[in-house]
């Protein structure tokens, strides 16, 4: 008899969108380093096009985008909040106040600029972890 073969699980899927080149790599190399599958969206209208076409579990939103169109994408994760997916977190310039009263509650969770990757990887890791019953 064959020992059952373990499948290794696939890496959570993070979508970063992020206008700013230097925040956008300092999130990718972060992200990459601690196992995250990163996928990347410089504008709304994209990152909206890429939660459409590929499953996500976790989205890092900057609110100011160049498209305008962030609002846009967090109406799109508020949607698919009530099923649990994907986790997303709001990264601005402006403080939680300011972005709650231009964009409507934030729910998730929300990191002010500037902020620590690692911080952020952290979080990331506890929310994800919390989703699937405490096993990450």
């Amino acid at each position: 008899m064959c020992a059952k073969r373990q499948v290794p699980s696939a890496p959570p899927k993070v979508l970063v969108v992020e206008d700013e080149p230097a925040v956008a790599k300092m999130l990718r190399i972060s992200l990459r380093a601690a196992g995250f599958d990163v996928a990347e969206a410089i504008a709304g209208g994209q990152a909206l096009r890429i939660l459409e076409q590929e499953p996500t579990d976790v989205v890092i939103l900057d609110l100011e985008l160049p498209d305008c169109r962030g609002k846009a994408v967090l109406d799109r994760l508020r949607q698919a909040d009530d099923s649990g997916f994907p986790v997303w977190v709001v990264i601005s310039v402006l403080d939680r106040e300011e972005a709650a009263g231009r964009y409507g509650p934030l729910g998730g969770h929300f990191v002010a600029k500037p902020f620590d990757p690692w911080d952020l990887v952290r979080m990331l890791k506890m929310l994800l972890s919390e989703r699937n019953g405490g096993q990450q």
